[in-house]
């Protein structure tokens, strides 16, 4: 076999990992990384980035491509896996009614905002058009793709309408709104949640950050238990055992999309795998419910599932940045600048006027909802931290619960995804019937108060 036949694999795969030891040891040197806390797969993101831009890298950006998109169908399946933790088990009624509430105003917050910054960014393209290069107008809906879904979720999406629907550039768009979008959530958020110590608006904020967060390294000695092994080593290795089982939902959920394939009409055809992500999650769902039925899901440990999630996300991250082209990027540079300017100012603005009519762990929420629309829910874990350094509040349980309610998003998903199809028309319309429905909810369960700060 040719030396160079492994390359796109596994040199791809050998790539992302020499970039996040990188960026693991310059966020442990480097006081500005520090400083804005930026992950360690950021900024191995960045410099892969820009040796791939020089030529110093073999692999193309297409295969970093399918690295993103496979891993954000992995990181959902996994986290289908993971089951939810009994609160009632360690909560009385009231903290379950105040995680109840804290997970419906960020959802409908997300489902609002995610709407607003797609028909706030449709709308600046009918005007940049004007004076550069015209570019389709529904490409403003990948700007809440990258910035509140995150890169996974926006390669998916670009995919399917660069493929079956030949919108030109789409990939390199949505890699980039993805990209953009972390980059605010380290420089606004950090920011915003320092200006929310020092304005008292916290209530287990620190007088400092502890030195393992500010470096990324846990202090020597002292590491973080990972979870348990369910099975004895003398037959197979934990960590086996647990990515076997992931590795099984995915093989299903590939022959499932191709029945669907088969299945659909034509027009749906593409959400067979655009969708991929989504029907795997149900998939690990199902599995899920079915080994509990007859008591095998003990076997499946969350915390080495919530572990195996954290690594699709963090080698995802890096594979998006590296996916990035700059050419298609300069040449729409005009209109990206101006989407990406417009979602990092108007992001924080809406997201603090509902933050300060909320009564309880407003603060809190709201800088884990803003790390949630800007980049993705280890943003949005990353910046709690800050204010909430050991998880004291309710908040961290409602930043995964809200999901649940999420789901109800799935009409405005399929839309998305036929969108180049069926008309912008359509998509406006569905946005502003979500924006609607997600500001009647906040008002009705009195969500939405006078300010409180």
């Amino acid at each position: 076999m040719h030396a160079q036949s492994f390359m796109p694999l596994f040199g791809g795969f050998g790539w992302l990992a020499v970039m996040l030891i990188l960026g693991v040891i310059l966020r442990a040197k480097i006081g500005f990384f520090q400083k804005y806390l930026f992950p360690a797969s950021i900024i191995g993101g960045i410099i892969g980035f820009i040796l791939i831009s020089v030529g110093w890298c073999n692999i193309t950006h297409e295969t970093f491509t399918l690295f993103a998109i496979h891993l954000f169908t992995l990181n959902f399946i996994s986290i289908g896996l993971t089951g939810f933790e009994d609160t009632k088990r360690t909560a009385g009624s009231s903290i379950q009614k105040t995680i109840f509430r804290g997970m419906l105003w960020m959802a409908c917050l997300w489902a609002a905002l995610y709407s607003l910054q797609g028909l706030i960014s449709v709308g600046l393209i009918y005007v940049t058009n004007t004076f550069s290069t015209p570019i389709y107008e529904g490409i403003g809906y990948l700007v809440p793709s990258g910035f509140a879904q995150g890169p996974g979720q926006a390669v998916a999406l670009a995919s399917v309408w660069q493929g079956p629907f030949k919108i030109p550039d789409a990939i390199s768009f949505g890699l980039t709104f993805a990209a953009v979008g972390f980059l605010v959530a380290s420089f606004v958020g950090v920011p915003l949640a320092n200006w929310g110590i020092r304005k008292g608006l916290t209530i287990n904020a620190p007088k400092e950050l502890p030195r393992d967060f500010i470096t990324g390294l846990a202090e020597k000695g002292k590491g973080i238990n990972a979870g348990q092994l369910t099975t004895h080593p003398g037959n197979i290795d934990g960590l086996a055992f647990q990515l076997a089982i992931l590795m099984a939902v995915y093989f299903l959920t590939y022959y499932e999309c191709l029945g669907l394939q088969i299945i659909l009409p034509k027009t749906l055809k593409p959400l067979a795998f655009g969708l991929m992500f989504m029907w795997g999650m149900i998939t690990a769902v199902i599995i899920r419910w079915l080994l509990g039925k007859i008591g095998l899901s003990v076997y499946i440990d969350n915390n080495v599932q919530r572990r195996i999630t954290g690594v699709a996300v963090d080698f995802m991250i890096v594979a998006t940045l590296m996916a990035v082209q700059v050419a298609a990027v300069w040449a729409n540079i005009i209109p990206i600048v101006v989407l990406c300017l417009a979602s990092a100012i108007f992001t924080p603005l809406f997201l603090l006027y509902f933050a300060r009519r909320l009564d309880e762990f407003s603060f809190e929420r709201f800088i884990a909802i803003f790390g949630t629309s800007t980049g993705t829910a280890a943003s949005a874990l990353l910046l709690l931290r800050i204010v909430d350094p050991e998880f004291k509040t309710p908040v961290v349980q409602e930043i995964g619960l809200m999901n649940i309610f999420l789901l109800l998003l799935l009409p405005t998903s399929i839309v998305t995804y036929t969108l180049p199809k069926i008309g912008l028309g359509t998509g406006v319309l569905i946005s502003v019937i979500v924006i609607v429905i997600s500001l009647i909810l906040l008002k009705v369960l009195k969500l939405w108060k006078k300010p409180v700060w």
